[in-house]
C-alpha cells in the first residue's frame, strides 16, 4: 500500500507533493514511468520500487547519475565543480563522459525527489491511490488498480 496522502501531517503531506512535482518536472517518469517500475519510454530505467538505496544512495545517483549507464545527473556542478564519484570530467575520456539531463534539478529538489522515492516508491506495491495522486481523482488509467 502507498502512502495516503490525506491522512499524513501537512508538512509531511506538502513535501511529499513537492518531490512528485519534482518527479514530473525532472521527466523521471521518461524511463522509470509514472509508476516507478522502470521501463519509461525513452528508456529502459531501472524499477524505483525494488530498489535497495537509501536516502543518501538516491540524491547521490541524482545528482551524478550513473557513468556508463543512461541514467544522466541532474545537478548543474556534477563533474564540473563538485566531483562525483571521485572523479570530473577531465578523467573521462571525452567520448565516455557521465551525460547530462535536459533539466537541471537544485539541492532542494534533488532531496525532495529523493524524499519522495524512498517514502513512496521504494518497497511500495502499485495502488490506486498513488496512481491518482500522480494523475487525478477518477482517472481511467488507475480504474484497475486497488
Amino acid at each position: 500500500m502507498c502512502i495516503n496522502f490525506n491522512s499524513l501531517t501537512k508538512d509531511l503531506s506538502s513535501d511529499l507533493k513537492y518531490g512528485l512535482s519534482v518527479y514530473k518536472k525532472g521527466n523521471c517518469m521518461g524511463c522509470h514511468s509514472w509508476h516507478g517500475d522502470g521501463g519509461g519510454g525513452y528508456g529502459a530505467g531501472v524499477s524505483l520500487r525494488k530498489s535497495n538505496l537509501e536516502y543518501d544512495e538516491i540524491i547521490n545517483v541524482i545528482k551524478c547519475g550513473r557513468p556508463g549507464t543512461g541514467m544522466p545527473y541532474f545537478f548543474k556542478k556534477s563533474y564540473l565543480k563538485e566531483k562525483c564519484y571521485d572523479t570530473y570530467f577531465s578523467d573521462y575520456d571525452k567520448n565516455y563522459r557521465p551525460i547530462s539531463s535536459k533539466t537541471y534539478l537544485n539541492l532542494r529538489q534533488i532531496k525532495a525527489v529523493s524524499f519522495f522515492i524512498e517514502n513512496v516508491l521504494i518497497n511500495k506495491d502499485l495502488d490506486k491511490e498513488y496512481c491518482e495522486s500522480f494523475f487525478e481523482k477518477g482517472s481511467r488509467v488507475c480504474e484497475k488498480l486497488n
